[in-house]
């Protein structure tokens, strides 16, 4: 028998799949809010259905937190989404399915016993859990703690990791990570940025050349792909690994063989490689300008890691971080937090995302100086004026004289909110053209929360 707990604020679906599964001899646990829900959670379930769409937050935010209950339940997503708007990145949380609704009971049973049946394969299979060097990256939120346990799978293995995350985000620190908890610790840990190299450079610094190769090859040169024999190769930004190059790094990948420029002669490298971008890579697939086969010999392993802003309290965690470091660095003594402060940086969007929070924060001591206490007025403008906006009470709007009377039956409330959600989102999507991290980075919302409401709102690319 097996708990499951059900959020929905739907009665009739709480029923029906209390209903369905109780049947089944399982106990059942309810929650019509996401509130409700996460308590409940806490008390230890095996697999949750979570809805969506719910009164009290977004239910994509929570799927990590949910996992990260004890006994690490299953997360079943139900949607009344009639399209996929989102199942990308639901499925990417690590959510177990993703069911659209109306669903018939044999799909949900289904759903239910595959869940159940990977959790005790799972069980009767685990060894003992080692103790992952994370090498203290910092972060105690439920994303972060997801992105720990995919590290730890990943420096088990062999295989090649892409490391997903937007500019700023750590991905070099989880590559390290991952490289230091690997059978190739003791071996080197190289890097290649591949954004700050020209077409020509970029093959001699990969490959290697030989003296004479072309002008002011004075002698021969090893390549950062010999010198990751044994260990592990981290191209950095690998999205912008040119075309003419990828060909060739694709066979590199492949046979572990490469030549140096000018030479006649292979050479061969047992590495390990992982790579990192804050680009789409499938996008670019589908544009023509990065191979599709490169990208599948790539992604073995794929780790997303979790922008800043959607972190929770780990921008604090990492402000006092960052501020202990500045204040070392600076010989200064150590400064206390301010409340005001918080409530400046926690509702920042941080586009930079921690490399962003590392430089306010050296900023931020190098203005306060010689005194004790961290306070706004030492952030920059920038980060001031943005809570000044998020702050500004909105207008109320006039209230209606006794002796005014309306003309005709008044506008359901939900209705007229659906279109007013409606014009946001398309001025939005104008202004964005359909980017939709720029858009979460304008609006303040989750990448899942803008594909939830342009779902809801029924907008695509094209329609108007």
């Amino acid at each position: 028998m097996a708990r499951v707990l059900i959020i929905d604020d739907d009665e009739l679906i709480l029923s029906g799949l209390s209903r369905c599964f109780g049947d089944l001899g399982h106990e059942i646990l309810t929650a019509d809010s996401l509130g409700r829900g996460l308590v409940r959670a806490r008390s230890g379930v095996d697999v949750i259905y979570l809805d969506l769409n719910l009164p009290d937050g977004d239910g994509h935010m929570s799927i990590n937190e949910l996992s990260a209950a004890p006994g690490g339940p299953e997360v079943i997503v139900l949607t009344g989404l009639k399209d996929n708007f989102g199942a990308q990145e639901t499925l990417t949380s690590g959510a177990w399915d993703y069911i659209q609704k109306p669903a018939t009971p044999s799909v949900l049973k289904a759903s239910l016993e595959s869940a159940l049946k990977y959790r005790s394969d799972k069980f009767a299979a685990q060894a003992p859990a080692r103790t992952f060097d994370d090498g203290g990256i910092i972060g105690k939120s439920p994303a972060m703690d997801r992105a720990r346990q995919l590290m730890a799978r990943a420096a088990e293995s062999e295989a090649g990791v892409l490391i997903l995350g937007e500019t700023g985000a750590g991905k070099e620190l989880a590559a390290q990570a991952i490289h230091r908890n690997s059978a190739r610790r003791d071996k080197p840990f190289v890097v290649v940025d591949c954004s700050n190299l020209t077409e020509t450079l970029l093959e001699s610094v990969l490959y290697g050349h030989v003296k004479g190769a072309f002008t002011g090859a004075l002698a021969d040169h090893r390549g950062l792909v010999a010198e990751a024999d044994n260990g592990t190769l981290f191209l950095d930004e690998i999205g912008e690994l040119p075309p003419s190059l990828q060909k060739s790094f694709l066979r590199v990948l492949q046979e572990h063989r490469f030549r140096p420029v000018g030479s006649t002669r292979e050479q061969a490298s047992d590495f390990r490689l992982m790579a990192a971008t804050n680009r789409d890579l499938e996008a670019m697939t589908r544009a023509g300008t990065f191979r599709s086969d490169l990208l599948f010999r790539l992604r073995t392993l794929e780790i997303p890691l979790p922008p800043l802003r959607e972190r929770g309290q780990d921008v604090i965690l990492l402000a006092h971080h960052f501020i202990k470091a500045a204040c070392d660095r600076y010989r200064l003594p150590p400064k206390k937090f301010s409340k005001q402060l918080e409530k400046v940086l926690r509702p920042y969007t941080w586009p930079g995302n921690v490399r962003e929070l590392g430089n306010v924060m050296e900023a931020a001591v190098i203005n306060a100086g010689q005194e004790p206490v961290i306070y706004p007025k030492h952030l920059p403008g920038h980060i001031r004026v943005s809570s000044l906006d998020k702050a500004k009470p909105k207008r109320q709007a006039a209230k209606p004289q006794a002796s005014q009377a309306t003309d005709g039956p008044i506008q359901p409330y939900q209705d007229y909110k659906a279109l007013r959600d409606q014009a946001y989102f398309r001025q939005l999507m104008d202004i964005c053209d359909f980017d939709i991290p720029e858009a979460s980075r304008l609006s303040g919302l989750s990448v899942p929360s803008v594909y939830r409401h342009l779902s809801l709102a029924g907008i695509r690319r094209g329609k108007k």
